[in-house]
């Protein structure tokens, strides 16, 4: 197979000038780099499979059977809704954030008064 050199790349430009004309060579260049790279990309798959996997994450986000149910079960969102205010009421039973702060001060306290364990003396009052 003969080598391609420099005389005959500059022949092949000369003739695709007299073909063509020096105003459409600049658009065929581009039409050719956007199918090289049209090609590439088909070949490769590399966005498809990042395409395809992503619409599959977001249908399997979509059909949880809470989704499902709620959307074709009639009185189901109904349900689903009350449970959610149900939840976010607070259990009654439960001793309030302030009250454990206020019985730890006071078992404090009661065992200062006792003389039991050792506690720190508080500063007298002026």
């Amino acid at each position: 197979m003969p080598n391609i050199g420099p005389f005959e790349i500059l022949m092949l430009a000369l003739l695709a000038v007299l073909i063509f004309g020096p105003a459409r060579l600049p658009e065929i260049g581009r039409k050719v780099g956007e199918s090289m790279r049209e090609f590439k990309d088909s070949v490769s798959g590399v966005t498809d499979v990042k395409d395809a996997v992503s619409s599959v994450n977001e249908v399997r986000t979509a059909m949880t059977p809470t989704n499902l149910a709620g959307a074709f079960v009639p009185g189901v969102k109904d349900v689903q809704e009350s449970v959610a205010a149900a939840k976010s009421v607070a259990n009654p039973l439960a001793p309030a954030e302030g009250a454990t702060a206020a019985a730890a001060a006071d078992a404090t306290t009661a065992a200062e008064t006792a003389g039991e364990g050792t506690a720190i003396p508080k500063p007298a009052a002026k």
